[in-house]
């Protein structure tokens, strides 16, 4: 005879209730005088799962034989699932499998009754499971209609600590409260990733710092974009709404400036129960920030390499092809793109060089420029921000800059259309399957599938328009942190790379700079310093405004 325990749910992993079954199923074959040979665990695991290990060795070895019989407490611990439970009776049928339980009777299935009653029981423990389920997913919804945060582990940034618990010592956490210290860190990560950090120059920093997660482990970049882009985190700016009965929901009670409860089964937002953390524009500047280091928005511009060379993609290579080539005297027009060059000295360590350099070949070995051309990174760097900030602090200019660009408004009333037409095609999705099990004639079906395909297709544009709303007020916030007179030229020693390219192409279309003898010019920037550097081969073309 073999023992098999198991129970659904071990939360604090010390395996009590499977211990507790195993001690009683002993205490029962010594009691009944049963040769109990060995008992088979699966801990932490659903009855409706037919695949779980134990079970599967334990039927493995009583389908072969000798042994014959398998010892529960009931039949829920063997399943909670029909198909399992045909397969279970089965087996006991054709192979002679006999179970034996602890807190019930035995069934012999060789009888059409037996078979008949062990089923029944199947039903029972499924039954059970599916009115648990129903019940759990309704107290969850009201949960989230409650704006209360959802369970698990504790989300960063809040759990503050309450007291401590009288007989254990354990911390108690208020889940909503806000834990001063991770926030400063998220505050940290939000202004670093505006400003053009990449995520691998974050988390390397912050682990070499000892910032851990709320887990305490180290920082992943898959974590900490997941983390930052949470709607969690964001100020609830949805407007007002109805609860499924038509009236106000419930969340609205909650205090203006929390975050957002999302509910996945039903595709809702709410107000929280939690202060919210960053703004909406903070967090759509973010996600442009994230999207824009993805890939590159014109595929035929090169991007930028580990976040260092912010004027790659704008400065172009004004040299020509050389004799020897394919196109001999031609005009270049390749893009330079920054590397570092080491130097070697007499004396001492060897010097690294930022430059930006026109590539002869790309990827494939195929020639693509020139190659000739190549500058000093700080230096033309330096004369072409100078050039921007002075741009930037013109009257002119920025009367003409579209500033603020604040389509907060437009992206609720969106939201809004969106969730009315989800709710739509979810009530079509309810009526083609009414019609698929007969309540409706062909003709129905027809119509339904047309009006399915019309919502989708409008909830595709909605959510299209939506995107790109957010994108252009996301791309405002990088540029107009800095949009006004004196402000720009403070924040430019100070912000990222990132953020001084699309700061930068906001005002300039492109920068071309042609082949000099850098050696024999210099120039004179405006705190004083000297550099090698020829400002006639640099021409800056800018945007017509």
């Amino acid at each position: 005879m073999y023992g098999y325990v198991r129970i659904s749910r071990d939360e604090k992993d010390r395996a009590e209730g499977v211990h507790l079954q195993a001690k009683n199923q002993v205490k029962h074959a010594k009691r009944k005088k049963l040769p109990l040979a060995r008992i088979f665990c699966d801990n932490d695991m659903s009855g409706a799962d037919a695949d779980r290990p134990a079970l599967r060795e334990v039927l493995g070895l009583v389908a072969g034989g000798p042994a014959k019989v398998v010892l529960a407490r009931d039949v829920s611990r063997l399943t909670r699932d029909y198909d399992l439970g045909n397969e279970l009776m089965k087996l006991g049928r054709d192979e002679g499998v006999r179970y034996c339980f602890v807190n019930a009777t035995d069934y012999d299935l060789t009888t059409g009754a037996g078979r008949k009653n062990f089923m029944v029981a199947v039903a029972e423990a499924v039954e059970y499971r599916e009115v648990n389920t129903e019940n759990l997913l309704e107290r969850m919804s009201e949960e989230a209609a409650k704006g209360v945060m959802q369970g698990g582990s504790r989300r960063f940034g809040y759990g503050k600590v309450a007291g401590t618990h009288p007989i254990t010592g354990d911390e108690i956490l208020d889940r909503c409260a806000l834990r001063d210290e991770e926030v400063a860190v998220l505050r940290e990560g939000r202004d670093r990733l505006i400003n053009g950090e990449t995520q691998t120059a974050i988390i390397t920093d912050w682990n070499a710092r000892g910032v851990t997660t709320s887990e305490g482990d180290r920082w992943r970049v898959g974590k900490l974009s997941h983390l930052l882009l949470l709607e969690a985190y964001v100020a609830y700016d949805l407007g007002e709404h109805t609860d499924a009965n038509g009236d106000r929901c419930e969340c609205l009670n909650n205090p203006e400036g929390n975050g957002i409860r999302f509910h996945e089964r039903s595709g809702t937002r709410h107000r929280g129960q939690w202060p919210a953390i960053f703004t909406r524009a903070e967090h759509d500047a973010m996600r442009a920030a994230v999207t824009a280091h993805r890939r590159s928005k014109n595929p035929e511009r090169p991007r930028q390499r580990n976040g260092e060379y912010w004027m790659t993609g704008l400065a172009e290579c004004g040299g020509t092809w050389k004799e020897g080539t394919d196109r001999p005297g031609q005009y270049c027009g390749g893009w330079l793109v920054g590397s570092a060059l080491e130097r070697k000295r007499k004396t001492g360590p060897p010097a690294v060089q930022r430059r930006y350099g026109c590539r002869s070949k790309d990827g494939f070995n195929v020639a693509c420029a020139c190659g000739r051309v190549f500058r000093d990174a700080d230096a033309l760097e330096t004369f072409v921000g100078q050039a921007v900030i002075a741009e930037y602090e013109n009257p002119d200019i920025l009367a003409r800059l579209d500033r603020g660009n604040d389509n907060a408004e437009q992206i609720a009333a969106l939201q809004k259309r969106i969730e009315t037409t989800a709710g739509n095609l979810d009530a079509e999705a309810d009526r083609r399957t009414e019609v698929l099990t007969g309540a409706g004639d062909e003709f129905d079906l027809r119509v339904i599938d047309r009006t399915i395909t019309g919502l989708k297709a409008s909830l595709k544009t909605l959510r299209a328009e939506q995107d790109s709303l957010r994108s252009s007020q996301a791309l405002a916030v990088l540029a107009d942190i800095g949009s006004t007179p004196g402000e720009l030229r403070k924040a430019w020693t100070t912000k990222g790379s990132r953020w001084r390219h699309e700061a930068a192409a906001r005002v300039i279309e492109k920068v071309i700079v042609r082949p000099a003898n850098i050696y024999a010019a210099k120039w004179e920037d405006q705190n004083g310093r000297v550099w090698r550097f020829d400002k006639s081969s640099v021409e800056i073309v800018w945007r017509p405004l």
